[in-house]
C-alpha cells in the first residue's frame, strides 16, 4: 500500500513538472474547447494529439505518468486486446513496450477512435476497431453521450430503433479465437455484462487489467476470474490485475 502511494505521488510530480511539463499544461488551458493540440512526451518520438480537456490530460497521466499498464511478469506477448481504448494511449504504450505484439484496440466513440488512429499511426501492429466490447455481437448505443470522453457507458439498442448504432464485438471476434496474452478492460460498467454471461473466452486469456465500476461489476469480475483459475496481483493504479 505504501509503495503504491509513493509511486502515485512521485509519478504525478514527475509527469506534470517534467514529462508533460507546466508549459504544455498552460497550452491546454489556453486552447479553445472543441480544438485539438499536439503535445510531446519523453521517449515517444511522435507528437500526440489531444483535446484541451481534463479527461485527455488525465488519460496521459495515468498511462505515462503512473505507468498503470506496466506488467513485470509479462515478457513477450503475441496478442493484446485493449477494450476501451479512448484516445489510444494504452495501445501506444503497449506498442512501444511490446513491438512484436499484435494489438487490437476497441473504442466506441467516433472522436476518441479518430484520435486513437492518429496517435497510433506509426505503429502498424496496432489495429483500431471502432465499436464496443460486449458479451454478444449486438448493436449498442452510448447511454450517456454528454458524459466525459473517458466515461461513456454502453447499452443495447431497442429493437424499434432505426439508426445504425455502434457495433458490439465479442472477445472471440476480436481475438479470432487466439490466445490473448493481455486483456485490458476499461468499459465503464460494461464489465458486468462481459464477465457475468458466457465467459468461455476467459480460458484463452493469460493476464487481465480490469477497471471495475461498482460492487456488481466487481462481483462479476471476481467470480469469473476465480472460476477460471486466475490469481489476483497487486493493483496497478485503477486497474485490478489478474494472471494465470
Amino acid at each position: 500500500m505504501a509503495n503504491n502511494i509513493w509511486r502515485y505521488i512521485t509519478g504525478t510530480l514527475r509527469f506534470f513538472l517534467l514529462d508533460f511539463g507546466v508549459s504544455q499544461l498552460l497550452r491546454v488551458f489556453q486552447t479553445k474547447r472543441g480544438d485539438t493540440l499536439e503535445v510531446r512526451l519523453p521517449n515517444i518520438p511522435d507528437t500526440l494529439k489531444i483535446r484541451p480537456t481534463k479527461a485527455d490530460v488525465l488519460v496521459l497521466w495515468q498511462t505515462f505518468g503512473l505507468n498503470q499498464c506496466v506488467l513485470k511478469h509479462v515478457s513477450s506477448p503475441q496478442l493484446i486486446v485493449d477494450a476501451g481504448a479512448n484516445i489510444g494511449c494504452t495501445a501506444l504504450f503497449f506498442a512501444k513496450t511490446y513491438p512484436n505484439a499484435a494489438i487490437v484496440a476497441v473504442e466506441p466513440d467516433v472522436q476518441n477512435a479518430e484520435l486513437a488512429r492518429r496517435n497510433c499511426r506509426t505503429y502498424p501492429n496496432v489495429r483500431i476497431v471502432e465499436g464496443a466490447v460486449w458479451n454478444q455481437a449486438k448493436m449498442l448505443e452510448i447511454e450517456n453521450p454528454d458524459g466525459e470522453s473517458w466515461a461513456f457507458r454502453m447499452r443495447e439498442r431497442s429493437i424499434d430503433e432505426t439508426s445504425e448504432g455502434i457495433r458490439g464485438y465479442t472477445i472471440d471476434e476480436l481475438s479470432n479465437g487466439a490466445s490473448i496474452d493481455i486483456l485490458k478492460v476499461d468499459i465503464e460498467g460494461g464489465e458486468k455484462q462481459l464477465f457475468q454471461y458466457d465467459t468461455h473466452w476467459l480460458e484463452r486469456v493469460q493476464t487481465m487489467l480490469v477497471e471495475v465500476h461498482g460492487k456488481e461489476c466487481r462481483s462479476a469480475v471476481v467470480q469469473a476470474s476465480q472460476q477460471e483459475g486466475f490469481r489476483a496481483l497487486p493493483p496497478q493504479g485503477e486497474y485490478v490485475v489478474y494472471a494465470r
